[in-house]
């Protein structure tokens, strides 16, 4: 299915097909090389931490980024929404410099640690949006995680899972102005499937990700400060809750407010989005007894929002 869905889309776009091609092999002969010239770098600490984030679209995942980074101290480096099973560093330095020529400092930087000029750090924070968890955590990814990222002392995947009915509710919001929210990084998924798959990780049905797994409840960790001083324990960082009412500009803000709740992040209503939405009957269709029943042993039971099942 996979397969044949690949060879449709290189039959409609082949220049494209061609330029990925031709990107896959460079990529594979730069990582042969840098094996060979830069082995004595591998075994060196880059990062004293990382932390490796992964959650869908519209999950609160900047609002959670930024509170850690807010909290951690020293050197905090962030590559946001890499592609899986790509070199993180690689893949941000050519996406920068394809569709953003102007960021000079941005595109040189990546580019020089691309290449393995790593740059020390107290730690590393880079993420994943609407990717399969099993491709974020695949073996390839892992075998060359030293040569893309450097050798880490700590590593943390960090999974960010918000309540459905909120969750999709952004989603739907913020389709109007761009249509791909409503679909993933996966031919053979849909954005309810993929809800699903991280509920199941949430609960240990999967085990995909293995590197101090922390799961985090969005709901919780936006309405309890004592959930949130948990989750800077588990992370070893000295809590501050420094961070929490900042609305990044990272994916232009809320679905619905965008920046107007800027320093003030925790007066917004993000608990309650599904109520504006409810009597859509596209939001309907979003829901089934499956995702009802992952959704109410996570975050309970949430009044009225059983009428959203036929």
């Amino acid at each position: 299915m996979v397969q044949k869905s690949l060879i449709v889309k290189a039959l409609k776009k082949p220049h494209l097909a061609w330029k990925k091609g031709k990107d896959f092999l460079v990529h594979n002969v730069e990582d042969f090389i840098r094996l060979i010239t830069q082995q004595h770098k591998l075994s060196e600490i880059v990062n004293r931490k990382e932390i490796r984030v992964a959650g869908m679209k519209r999950t609160g995942n900047h609002a959670i980024i930024n509170w850690v980074k807010s909290q951690q101290n020293g050197n905090v480096g962030f590559i946001n929404n890499v592609v899986a099973n790509q070199n993180p560093y690689r893949y941000k330095y050519e996406n920068l410099r394809d569709k953003f020529p102007k960021n000079k400092w941005a595109i040189e930087n990546n580019r020089k640690q691309a290449r393995g000029n790593l740059i020390k750090r107290d730690c590393l924070i880079y993420s994943y949006e609407d990717f399969p968890l099993e491709q974020i955590a695949s073996d390839k990814f892992e075998r060359n995680h030293d040569l893309y990222l450097g050798k880490s002392a700590t590593r943390y995947d960090l999974l960010i899972i918000r309540d459905p009915f909120n969750l999709f509710a952004s989603r739907l919001k913020i389709s109007s102005k761009a249509t791909h929210f409503l679909s993933v990084n996966s031919p053979n998924k849909t954005m309810i499937d993929l809800w699903i798959d991280y509920a199941k990780e949430y609960l240990g049905e999967t085990n995909y990700l293995k590197h101090n797994k922390i799961c985090i409840n969005y709901n919780q960790w936006f309405a309890d400060v004592e959930y949130r001083r948990n989750i800077a324990d588990k992370l070893q960082i000295e809590f501050s809750d420094a961070g929490i009412d900042r609305v990044t500009s990272f994916g232009g803000g809320s679905s619905f407010e965008g920046k107007q709740f800027n320093n003030k992040a925790t007066s917004m209503d993000v608990l309650n989005r599904w109520r504006k939405v409810a009597d859509n009957p596209q939001y309907k269709k979003f829901f089934n007894r499956e995702v009802l029943e992952y959704s109410e042993r996570i975050f309970g039971h949430i009044p009225g929002t059983e009428s959203l099942i036929n």
